[in-house]
Parts: C-alpha cells; sequence; structure tokens
C-alpha cells in the first residue's frame, strides 16, 4: 500500500504541476481544459516534444540527472520536489484515513473518504499554488469546488448536512464581504480580492458554519506569520501585498481533516 499510495501521489503532482505552469490568469476554462488534457509537454527551452519515457514522474528526472535529453537544459527542482511532496502527502493522508473513521454521524465508505481526501489536498494546492503566484483565484476553480460539496452533502456523503453547508455558504461569504466593504468605504481601497472571499463561502460548503470564524483566525495568523518572516527575516521591504487564498486553503483542509 505504501507503494501504490506513494507511485499515485507522483502521478497527481506530476499532473498539479502541468496544471499550475499552464494556467495564465486570461486563459479560458475550455482553453485551460484542452491544454492540461490534449496538449503534450515540450521542454520549455528547446521546445522539442517530450517521450513518454522522458515524462516518468521522479525516475525519469533521476535516469536524465536533472536535464533535458535533447538539449541539455537544467530541468527545475520544482517538478521533483512537488512529485515527492504529493508521493509523501498521499502516503500519509491514504493510510490514516484508511485506518480511522472520522465521518461522526454520517456514513461513508473508507474508499471513499480516502478519495476525496486526496482530491481534495490535490486540488487546494493547485490553487495555493496558483494564487501564490498570480494573486488570482479564478471562479473556474473555486465554483466547483462549492458545488461538490453541496452535490455531496445533499447525497449524505460529505461531513455536514445540506442545511449546513447551504448556511456555511452563506455565512462564509458574509464574513469576509462585510469586512472587505467596510474598509473599501472608510479607505477607498480594495483591501480584499473577491477571489479569496467566494473561496471562504466555498470553505463553508465543507466546514459546519461555526468553525468559520475558527478557519478565518488560523488563516489570518499564518498570514501574519508569512508577512513578517518576508518583511523581516527575508527582508522583502517592498512587499505590499501577500496572497489569502493559500492561508485559507491551508486552515480549511487542516479543520476538514480533523473535523
Amino acid at each position: 500500500m505504501l507503494v501504490v499510495f506513494f507511485l499515485f501521489g507522483l502521478s497527481f503532482g506530476s499532473f498539479i504541476y502541468v496544471a499550475y505552469v499552464r494556467f495564465s490568469p486570461d486563459i479560458s476554462l475550455s482553453n485551460y481544459l484542452f491544454s492540461i488534457t490534449f496538449n503534450r509537454s515540450i521542454c520549455p527551452c528547446c521546445h522539442h516534444r517530450l517521450r513518454y519515457w522522458q515524462l516518468i514522474p521522479l525516475f525519469s528526472w533521476l535516469y536524465l540527472k536533472g536535464r533535458c535529453y535533447f538539449c541539455q537544459c537544467k530541468i527545475p527542482y520544482d517538478y521533483l520536489l512537488l512529485e515527492l511532496l504529493c508521493g509523501c502527502a498521499f502516503i500519509l493522508i491514504g493510510l490514516d484515513k484508511q485506518g480511522n473513521d472520522l465521518m461522526l454521524s454520517h456514513k461513508i465508505a473508507p474508499y471513499f473518504q480516502v478519495i476525496l481526501f486526496l482530491l481534495l489536498a490535490c486540488w487546494f494546492l493547485l490553487l495555493a499554488m496558483i494564487d501564490f503566484r498570480y494573486c488570482l483565484l479564478v471562479d473556474f476553480l473555486t465554483q466547483p469546488l462549492m458545488w461538490l460539496g453541496v452535490i455531496l452533502a445533499y447525497f449524505n456523503c460529505a461531513f455536514i448536512s445540506l442545511e449546513m453547508a447551504l448556511i456555511g455558504i452563506f455565512f462564509g461569504y458574509l464574513l469576509l464581504k462585510i469586512p472587505a466593504l467596510i474598509f473599501y468605504l472608510v479607505t477607498k481601497k480594495i483591501g480584499l480580492g473577491g477571489g479569496d472571499i467566494k473561496l471562504l463561502a466555498a470553505l463553508g460548503a465543507w466546514i459546519p458554519y461555526s468553525r468559520l470564524p475558527l478557519l478565518l483566525i488560523i488563516a489570518s495568523l499564518l498570514g501574519m506569520i508569512y508577512y513578517l518572516v518576508l518583511r523581516y527575516l527575508l527582508h522583502y521591504s517592498s512587499l505590499k501585498m501577500i496572497p489569502f487564498g493559500p492561508f485559507l486553503l491551508i486552515a480549511g483542509y487542516g479543520l476538514i481533516y480533523f473535523l
């Protein structure tokens, strides 16, 4: 099982990186889906189309010694690190969720529970990476998260009831929308992006609405720590804004996982 989870993690990590590098702020949903499903991978330096044996997660990078087979251009370590991160995460999540029943009053098959947590981990990771790079959370990546939570709650396959999911969406939206609106009326500046507001609403479909304030507190503390480290330890003196989405996702996943 360790090997199976690890190999699946490597594969999903490779796909997440492809989805990350092929995203652009102005891309449409149809073009994005086409890009990550049908476009063949190429070397970013020589633009040579890669062969199947050069796309095997982890093993191809090690066999090629971190260089392109055709032009010998260095392959960034990011590929390798993300694949290893996902591989280890799949092991931890998969094995832990197989042996623990955290469903409380909702009866979910263990294998479905494992798949759900792994899917959310990949989804959240992709959203966080995109937000870190572009300070952007697009609707076609956040809204399906909300609707999936509602659908699973409707069929009693989620961690909360349908009523709690609907209340959570509404409460999560207002929890950030009202402060953002007040800040704008007072300062005439946008202090929080609309994507963060919609993301918290989407997380409300997965987490009891009573825990959303705790989620917001944890995310805010993480964001403050991140800002202080960049500003005073790494001396990024020109830093004026930070993405808030990744910290919402970290806090949200933690609360869902330990619900």
